[in-house]
């Protein structure tokens, strides 16, 4: 398995507290199946954000060296989640904003009771400047909970959807996990990822995700979802299919 959505890199927003709970989030993610994953901290989408990211990318350098040192087997790839502003369009028009592993794919949040008008409207600006954006948890933000079909809109102007792990398992409260479902059953999803915190809530490990998954949809879906499309973002190729 692939994991393209997790807070790993210590010290730097609400994910990992220090070096030794970024290796045992690693070291969870590995015995669990994952082989590779990107590094995904807070960013928020305006010059501001720009602030953290030398220590962004100092913390992932190290990172890379510790789990070399530790021998833990896991592929780690550079990456934020940016947090949509009014600020983010103007950034993307300079290619200021860090993508995940390089690539074009851009993985993006919004406030969670942001309107659905800015939703789509950022993220087709976004594709305008070059990016494929990537919507995050977007079965958690307001406007999807009351019109599902706006999923259906993102999906159809190829917004890539990555739903998390928590809401898919209940994590986030039956509202949000309802939206995850739909969206899951509609085969509206592209990806879906830890959005890993920490060791003890919203962890790195994806086993009982996995058997969610494969008793409750195809098992082909289920490699689309989990290695097949994760990969894709990571070599900076359009999207598989989905069910």
């Amino acid at each position: 398995m692939i994991d393209i959505h997790c807070h790993i890199l210590p010290m730097l927003d609400d994910g990992a507290s220090d070096w030794s709970e970024a290796l045992a989030m690693a070291r969870l993610a590995v015995s669990s199946g994952v082989t590779a994953m990107v590094a995904t901290p807070h960013f928020q989408g305006d010059t501001q954000g720009l602030e953290i990211m030398p220590k962004l990318l100092s913390r992932y350098e190290k990172l890379v060296q510790l789990l070399a040192r530790q021998q833990i087997p896991l592929k780690l790839f550079p990456g934020a989640e940016i947090l949509c502003t009014p600020e983010t369009v103007s950034m993307a028009k300079q290619h200021m904003l860090p993508t995940l592993g390089n690539s074009n794919y851009l993985l993006t949040e919004f406030f969670f009771d942001e309107s659905e008008e800015f939703i789509t409207s950022t993220l087709l600006e976004l594709a305008n400047c070059g990016y494929r954006p990537i919507v995050a948890h977007p079965e958690r933000y307001e406007a999807v909970q009351h019109s599902p079909e706006l999923i259906e809109q993102l999906f159809f102007q190829d917004t890539v959807i990555q739903l998390d792990k928590g809401s898919l398992m209940g994590n986030f409260g039956s509202e949000v996990q309802e939206s995850a479902l739909w969206i899951l059953q509609n085969g509206l999803a592209h990806i879906i990822a830890s959005d890993a915190h920490g060791m003890h809530h919203r962890t790195t490990d994806m086993i009982d995700l996995r058997q969610f998954l494969l008793e409750n949809c195809p098992p082909r879906y289920v490699e689309v979802l989990l290695v097949n499309n994760p990969a894709r973002v990571l070599t900076n190729k359009e999207m598989f299919p989905t069910a």
